[in-house]
């Protein structure tokens, strides 16, 4: 392996330039003393030792002991880089679940009333994408219209991981949906599976669109158009909420018949 790739490969564990530097001299002969690395990297012996503390000490991805008064340092097992990424996991996780925890409260201090709405576009299969993720990390509902047969053309590499990182995540969907043959296919009969509730339409409504509505959020994706816009505002969320529900509760006949004729 040359050294660019191992380079790269330090920082992606954390290392800075200098870190790198002096991780790779005791890669090469460990161990070693300040004043040695010093030499051979032309640093002063303080700005070492800085950096020697770190990887030791804050780090532990070396070792670092005393002799005849001095500190000598040395690589034992660069499996102690894992090591150091397993415990930042563990770090990231705990802070994660405490953040979780606050949100309620967070968001209980967040003013809606007086708050300007926020509008983000997205443009393009990877704005589209982004803005996909975004209902992902931030709904604990999503209902909406659409037809899965139209996002699944548009983005195929989203599916069907997509569903699954949704079910993990227990974020339940209640949508109507034209009953197009794919739709109906893999939609319908895979209502329990997806965490999906779903009210079939005609398949002449079907529109190249998708709505997906949750908390105070509205999105509204046009696959022809190649875009997305997302809509942050209560009164809209909650004005479409309740056109939804109307609309998926005078559908109900019409799911009925649509099942009965195409599922029996």
């Amino acid at each position: 392996m040359d050294n660019k790739k191992i380079h790269l490969i330090l920082k992606k564990v954390g290392l800075s330039d200098l870190e790198i530097s002096c991780y790779v001299c005791l890669l090469q002969r460990s161990p070693m003393k300040a004043s040695e690395i010093s030499k051979k990297l032309s640093l002063p012996k303080a700005t070492i030792l800085l950096a020697l503390y770190h990887l030791s000490d804050k780090m532990g991805v070396i070792k670092r002991s005393k002799k005849n008064n001095s500190f000598l340092f040395l690589v034992e097992d660069v499996k102690d880089l894992i090591n150091y990424l397993k415990a930042k996991e563990e770090e990231i996780s705990l802070n994660r679940k405490e953040i979780e925890d606050y949100l309620p409260e967070l968001r209980s201090l967040q003013n809606f009333e007086t708050k300007k709405p926020k509008l983000y576009y997205f443009e393009g299969k990877e704005g589209v994408k982004q803005a996909f993720e975004h209902v992902l990390g931030e709904a604990d509902e999503i209902i909406g219209y659409g037809s899965n047969e139209d996002d699944h053309k548009y983005l195929p590499e989203l599916y069907p991981n997509y569903y699954k990182r949704r079910v993990q995540r227990k974020i339940p969907v209640k949508a109507i949906i034209p009953a197009l043959p794919f739709n109906i296919k893999e939609t319908v009969n895979k209502e329990t599976e997806h965490l999906r509730r779903t009210h079939l339409i005609p398949a002449e409504l079907n529109y190249p669109i998708q709505v997906n509505i949750y908390k105070n959020t509205t999105v509204f994706y046009s696959f022809e158009e190649s875009f997305a816009m997302l809509i942050k505002s209560k009164p809209i969320a909650d004005c479409l909420k309740k056109i939804f529900e109307m609309a998926f509760e005078q559908s109900e006949e019409v799911d009925k018949a649509i099942r009965k004729k195409y599922l029996g």
